[in-house]
């Protein structure tokens, strides 16, 4: 089904490209030095058809004015060394960046501007009153009341009843990362840049090196499923091997999950908090897994735009049509769909 025409997905690509160079803009201020961006990421596909995967770089880089470069498997091998990879696309403007000290130092940002951040807080309900929006907020078994002129829900997967008419149109869905223990030269005979990677797969790995010669690896979505620590070890550690057998029987540190928001057709929520009719000035802006940290921020700046009165972007966002999340029964019916394009990965690489 065709969504949207050639000028919105146009116009989506500005909002993300623009998000990213937010992001990296930040990331080199003053006050962001330990965020450790590391330019480029490489895409490492498994498919046989490496004359549509080029293709389809030429298209891209002409349609949205992009710099991704097509690598043969002869050069693959001199950023990543697997049999598994048949090609790659170079992403040189993406990067890597350690997320939680960015997050540190954007919160001592927003205190220097004048904001106040309130940790360990809970949503209890919100109301009008002479113009103003109250929010009562329960924290440490106190409720507060916060006044505003607008309000924005900026949540996911552990959203509550402060977005219950989205509800309907989301799933909370748990992805997995885990950290090897620190390793010798084998790590680097095997990845040869300091890049970030991934594979084309519809739920395919992400990795990088970390300082102290560790390796984050991060596997799969699932929305009813769970894994102990220790079986979560070992999925990771025969997954390395699998692409990398110069690393097999890798030790794993640590292990997490964690939940992100999902809609039906992929796409995040930007707007006003109810549906059908709009709620003054109360707005959500959420449902952004798998789009990385480039949609978010920029749909941050097209939604605050508009609440500034400089533009209806934002708008864009809601021209896909929103579909039911299947209730009680929909976690299943999203690990259903998620096992059939697994099984469709495996024959497209096969």
């Amino acid at each position: 089904m065709k969504y949207l025409s050639k000028e919105e997905v146009v116009t989506l690509e500005q909002i993300a490209a623009t998000g990213v160079q937010w992001m990296k803009k930040k990331c080199m201020s003053k006050g962001y030095e330990h965020t450790n961006l590391q330019p480029g990421v490489l895409k490492c596909f498994l498919s046989n058809n490496v004359e549509k995967v080029e293709r389809d770089v030429i298209t891209q880089n002409h349609l949205f004015s992009q710099n991704e470069e097509f690598i043969n498997k002869g050069k693959l091998n001199e950023y990543v060394c697997s049999d598994k990879y048949t090609c790659g696309v170079l992403r040189k403007d993406s990067f890597q960046f350690h997320p939680l000290n960015f997050m540190k130092a954007l919160a001592q940002d927003c205190i220097n501007l004048g904001a106040s951040i309130f940790e360990n807080c809970k949503f209890v309900n919100y109301q009008r009153n002479s113009g103003k929006i109250h929010a009562n907020i329960s924290n440490n078994n106190r409720v507060l009341n916060m006044q505003s002129e607008k309000v924005v829900f900026a949540t996911g997967g552990y959203g509550g009843k402060e977005i219950n008419e989205l509800k309907n149109y989301w799933l909370p869905i748990k992805t997995f990362i885990g950290v090897t223990k620190p390793m010798g030269n084998e790590l680097h005979y095997v990845l040869k840049k300091p890049l970030g990677f991934s594979d084309n797969r519809r739920a395919g790995n992400y990795y990088r090196v970390l300082p102290g010669n560790r390796l984050s690896w991060g596997r799969g979505i699932s929305a009813v499923g769970n894994y102990s620590r220790s079986s979560l070890k070992k999925v990771i550690s025969k997954e390395i091997s699998y692409f990398f057998p110069e690393l097999k029987n890798i030790e794993i540190d640590y292990v997490w999950s964690g939940n992100m928001a999902y809609a039906s057709h992929y796409m995040p929520y930007v707007g006003a908090t109810r549906i059908g009719h709009e709620d003054k000035n109360v707005f959500t802006i959420m449902g952004f897994g798998g789009h990385g940290m480039n949609t978010a921020p920029g749909a941050a700046m097209v939604l605050a735009d508009f609440m500034l009165g400089k533009g209806n972007n934002y708008q864009v966002f809601n021209k896909f049509s929103r579909k039911w999340n299947g209730g009680l029964i929909g976690p299943y019916i999203a690990e259903m769909k998620y096992k059939y394009l697994q099984i469709q990965d495996y024959f497209d690489l096969a």
